[in-house]
């Protein structure tokens, strides 16, 4: 595997033609795993929100025994394990965010990570989505669906179980108060042709699609080696796809020394990771997921990359 350098990635990742005036954009990156590990404050989440980060992913867990939603990568909850509490670690959070509009413009994604697929957890997060219906973004479950963008937009990623509980709960006519994705995730086959992974448009209610990297470098994070023009126009093309066809597209997860060696989400160094982020945004992709919040913001803020690229717009 070789070790990564900016000279050359850097070439690719913000050649001139890649970019055209228009209006700013929002830092492309999704705060992953945006919850604290056995407690029950969430110092990662006012962080991730302090820095800007726009899209924030949260995992959601049952507890039976109390018939509560539980923050966390646990579909159901460890003895002697402290979880956060939806009602007073998110909401809150969020509540207060909704006071002033974001500089940006831009509405804040609540990405859900959804570990348990019980249809009375859906229920009762569907019943906070009714409840506080003037937060978020809403579309009709119909052929024509116009999105309303509202300051809250949610996207339910994980358990498929729990992404069709969901839609089942609205009725034809009714409202989606949330939308899914699909993940092409880390088992997935490689495809020579990116279009093999988008094989139609957005629906009213999928519109989202989740790419592990290794559907843009074979094997993702851990046997990535030099950036290449070639794995940039891959990027490229299945950004501008994706956009053609209605969905936003998120890229998961580019740690730079973040997470186990080989474990899926990891790059040789940090350099390696920057320029993945740095290519990302460049191509237009709309969120890079990552655990390093601080340093991808250091990396993209101050880039003319944070301008819409000709192949998003």
């Amino acid at each position: 595997m070789k070790i990564v350098r900016s000279a050359t990635l850097l070439t690719f990742a913000l050649s001139p033609a890649s970019f055209a005036d228009g209006p700013s954009r929002p830092l492309p990156i999704s705060a992953h795993n945006c919850y604290a590990e056995n407690r029950t404050d969430n110092p990662r989440l006012n962080e991730a929100l302090a820095l800007g980060i726009d899209n924030i992913e949260i995992d959601l867990g049952w507890d039976d025994a109390a018939k509560q939603l539980i923050i966390g990568h646990d579909a159901t909850p460890r003895p002697g394990v402290a979880y956060p509490r939806l009602e007073t670690s998110l909401i809150p959070v969020l509540e207060a965010r909704l006071k002033a509009p974001r500089p940006d413009g831009a509405p804040t994604v609540l990405t859900i990570d959804w570990k348990t697929g019980k249809p009375e957890a859906v229920r009762l997060f569907n019943d906070l989505l009714d409840a506080h219906a003037e937060w978020f973004s809403s579309a009709p479950k119909s052929p024509d669906s116009p999105l309303t963008t509202r300051r809250i937009t949610v996207c339910f990623s994980g358990s498929e179980a729990a992404k069709d509980a969901y839609d089942a709960l609205i009725p034809s006519g009714g409202v989606y108060r949330a939308f899914r994705d699909r993940v092409i995730g880390a088992g997935a086959r490689y495809e020579a042709d990116v279009a093999t992974y988008i094989p139609g448009p957005s629906t009213a209610y999928l519109r989202f699609l989740a790419f592990h990297w290794g559907a843009i470098e074979r094997g993702g994070p851990a046997s990535a080696g030099d950036w290449t023009r070639a794995d940039a126009d891959r990027l490229g093309a299945l950004t501008a796809l994706a956009h053609s066809r209605g969905f936003r597209i998120r890229i998961y997860s580019l740690n730079g020394h973040t997470g186990p060696l080989n474990g899926g989400y990891r790059f040789v160094d940090d350099e390696a990771a920057r320029v993945r982020w740095i290519a990302s945004s460049a191509a237009g992709v709309d969120w890079v997921a990552g655990d390093e919040y601080r340093e991808m913001v250091e990396a993209l803020r101050n880039l003319s990359s944070n301008t819409l690229p000709e192949s998003g717009s």
